[in-house]
């Protein structure tokens, strides 16, 4: 039931944000020259034999193309006098482009065959207000026109209502993870045998399992069986009694201990990771631990990496040290530990929530103002909550996080294309 009213709720939602901003939308026909994002193709835009955009001024055209066949995309202008072909010697250009935030990108150019081609790539999103100046027998021309492609506008108060949400992009610590299963242990480092120094019999003794103790607190008073003279036995360690009982008038043997005490405010947790998981663990690395049980994690440092298999199983024991104070890992509780095997520090990292398909592109959606524009980025390592972002994104950008979807639905309702 649940299920079926949230899906019922994302499609209202969806439904009444489309409603919202169709209208705008498809009267905001996006203008490109290679046909990038063309929403709706103006009547009076013209197009020259290379399909590129027409540029006209009196008896002088510029045709502007953005060609990436084989190559990286790159602008490439061709220039026509009454409609013939000119030289690329006989006119010079230079196009500058507004991205969205305010960056601008200047491209100058350089002759090539019969056109010219710019010294840059054009870097993607093909998504900007472009203004071309050019000069031609010594007169000067300028032309300015929006060219948008995965853009669009949504006021803030539609967006809140649609669950839309929005973060900004920061470095991030992105670790790789080994899931895996364990079981906790009292530390050995941290577990006393009480042992009479004298064997005797016993004259005092109130202590049971389970019982705190404190360094130097008497356990039991023994009579010595050489000397017949009392003697206390006191606790080497403070911890708990985990082992071991008495009676009053019994003998105790020497070399026998009477108590076991466990220091249980740092645990083992002793994992056995299969051979082919390939753990790469490392002495120092850290261990996220958490009860099966419980969503509450611990960290643990790994104190012993094994340099043999067990046999049976064909594990690789890896130990881990872990402060258990309040004590809630329990010796005998099995935990789930997730092991820190690399740690890379993300100059920006994004939610991989906020990861959407656009053209067979991984994307977010940037907002500036009003405004959302895809954003193809190159990804590199993820911890399964987190992406490092090698190209595409900037800290401090702001990019959607929450239903991404409705953003990629409202561009492409808009019937945008991405020919050549």
């Amino acid at each position: 039931m649940k299920i079926n009213q949230l899906l019922s709720r994302l499609l209202v939602t969806s439904l009444l944000l489309f409603l919202a901003l169709g209208c705008k939308n498809s009267q905001q026909g996006a203008k490109d020259e290679h046909g990038h994002g063309i929403e709706e193709e103006h009547a009076e835009e013209e197009r020259g034999p290379h399909r590129g955009k027409l540029l006209t001024e009196g008896t002088f055209s510029l045709e502007l193309q953005i060609f990436e066949t084989g190559v990286p995309p790159q602008y490439r202008v061709f220039g026509y006098e009454n409609g013939k072909p000119l030289s690329p010697s006989d006119f010079s250009a230079s196009v500058s482009l507004t991205r969205l935030g305010g960056k601008v990108d200047l491209f100058k150019f350089k002759p090539v065959s019969d056109f010219l081609t710019s010294d840059s790539e054009v870097a993607e999103p093909h998504s900007f207000d472009v203004e071309v100046s050019a000069e031609h027998k010594g007169k000067k021309y300028t032309w300015k026109f929006d060219s948008y492609e995965g853009r669009t506008e949504i006021p803030d108060e539609i967006a809140e209502r649609s669950g839309i949400k929005i973060e900004k992009a920061a470095p991030h610590q992105i670790r790789t993870i080994l899931r895996t299963r364990g079981k906790v242990l009292p530390s050995e480092h941290k577990i006393a045998h009480i042992i009479p120094r004298f064997s005797g019999i016993v004259r005092e003794g109130s202590k049971h399992i389970g019982d705190s103790v404190a360094k130097e607190e008497v356990l039991a008073v023994i009579e010595s069986n050489e000397s017949l003279q009392p003697f206390n036995v006191r606790s080497q360690i403070s911890g708990t009694i985990v082992n071991g009982h008495i009676v009053i008038g019994e003998f105790v043997p020497e070399n026998q201990w009477i108590y076991i005490v466990a220091d249980l405010s740092e645990v083992w947790v002793d994992f056995f990771v299969p051979l082919r998981a390939q753990s790469g663990a490392k002495i120092g690395q850290k261990v996220l631990i958490s009860p099966v049980h419980s969503a509450e994690i611990t960290d643990g440092i790994v104190s012993y990496v094994a340099p043999y298999a067990d046999e049976r199983s064909q594990s690789q024991l890896i130990r881990a040290v872990v402060p258990n104070n309040p004590q809630r890992l329990l010796p005998g509780m099995f935990v789930t530990g997730d092991l820190v095997v690399d740690q890379t520090e993300a100059r920006v990292a994004v939610k991989k929530e906020a990861l959407q398909t656009f053209r067979e592109q991984t994307v977010v959606f940037a907002k500036v103002g009003n405004t959302y524009e895809v954003k193809p980025l190159t990804l590199g390592k993820s911890d399964g909550e987190w992406v490092e972002v090698l190209e595409g994104l900037s800290p401090g950008e702001r990019y959607v996080t929450g239903n991404a979807f409705l953003i990629k639905a409202d561009i492409l309702k808009s019937g945008a294309t991405h020919d050549h």
